[in-house]
C-alpha cells in the first residue's frame, strides 16, 4: 500500500501514544480525526514502512476506498480501554 493511501495518526492508548499508518485517506480528512476515539489493535509487532514505523492497526469496516467506516466506542469510553 502506498503512502498516498495512508494517514499518519498519533493515537492515545492511555499509558502512551502510538504512531499508526492507516489506509483510510480516501475516506477521512485528517482534520476530522483530531479528538476522535477509535478502536485499534495495539499488541501487534511494530511494522517498519518506507515512511516510518506503524505501531498498531486502526479497525474499520466497509469495502474500501472512500467507503471505509472507522470503528468507534460508545460515549463514556476512555483512552486505553481494552475491547472485550
Amino acid at each position: 500500500e502506498g503512502a498516498d493511501k495512508l494517514l499518519e495518526l498519533t493515537l492515545d492508548i492511555g499509558i502512551e501514544t502510538r504512531k499508526v499508518f492507516a489506509g483510510i485517506k480516501a475516506a477521512y480528512d485528517p482534520a476530522d480525526m483530531i479528538g476522535r476515539q477509535t478502536v485499534m489493535v495495539a499488541n501487534l509487532k511494530p511494522r517498519k514502512m518506507r515512511f516510518g514505523v506503524s505501531e498498531g492497526m486502526v479497525l474499520a469496516a466497509g469495502p474500501g476506498g472512500s467507503e471505509l467506516f472507522i470503528l468507534s466506542p460508545d460515549e463514556g469510553a476512555t483512552a486505553g480501554m481494552r475491547a472485550k
